[in-house]
């Protein structure tokens, strides 16, 4: 099942990155007019931090809390680059792994569903704003 769980968040982290990839900056930081609304650029930040904070934890073995190392979520460059960064560090942690425990794998579900659930939003977020969503993204 780890396997199966790794390749979906592998297979999340590359139709994230296509998605905003695929987007003009200018977009990034409008919001929907509707109530509790992240830009992109928010949910952006928030899957960063999640990988950082979720690849630290797995190394330590149990929830280390969450940090992020976004700190412009209007700048694509910036985001491109965090998205990237923040996958090799997850990359790194799950190879480091030896002695994987249920923890870790809850952790690894928990990541993938916090994957899931932002790009859900955030094909919601992008056909509300009239853009085209690639076909690498699942649920569009």
């Amino acid at each position: 099942m780890r396997s199966t769980v790794l390749k979906n968040i592998r297979q999340r982290s590359k139709s994230l990155l296509e998605l905003v990839e695929s987007l003009e900056p200018s977009l990034l930081e409008v919001q929907l007019d509707v109530p509790k609304s992240k830009s992109i650029g928010e949910h952006m930040w928030c899957i960063v931090g999640a990988r950082e904070s979720y690849a630290r934890s797995l190394l330590v073995g149990k929830w280390d809390g969450f940090t992020c190392s976004l700190e412009n979520t209007n700048n694509l460059l910036d985001i491109v680059a965090k998205l990237k960064s923040s996958e090799v560090k997850f990359e790194e942690a799950v190879t480091t792994i030896k002695s994987w425990t249920e923890e870790r794998d809850d952790l690894l579900v928990d990541l993938l569903e916090h994957e899931s659930m932002h790009e859900g939003q955030l094909i919601r977020h992008v056909y509300a704003l009239k853009q085209e969503v690639p076909k690498s993204v699942k649920w569009a």
